[in-house]
């Protein structure tokens, strides 16, 4: 979501981080939500990504405050494109595609 901000808009990244959180969040509450009421949850996992999830999104806004603008932009886009090619890669080199 935020490189696609990064790219469709000239402000400064770091100002666009307050809408993503409040979407994300949104959206991973309804997520959980709807695991938690379909019994689909395993609680000691889900607490351990939770919070492992807490230190690094903590550390990853502590690093963001601190770094440029331009950093930040290209550490996402970057980022991003790699998990983009991983996925293209797992699903069409292997052979295996739906």
């Amino acid at each position: 979501m935020l490189a696609v901000w990064g790219l469709l808009d000239t402000r400064d990244v770091k100002s666009l981080n307050v809408p993503r959180t409040l979407l994300v969040s949104a959206a991973n509450s309804i997520a959980v939500l709807t695991f938690a009421l379909a019994h689909a949850v395993r609680w000691p996992e889900t607490l351990a990504m939770l919070l492992t999830a807490i230190v690094g999104g903590y550390g990853g806004a502590q690093l963001g405050r601190r770094l440029p603008p331009n950093v930040v932009r290209a550490g996402t886009l970057l980022l991003s494109a790699c998990i983009t090619l991983a996925f293209f890669i797992k699903t069409y080199a292997t052979g295996r595609c739906l």
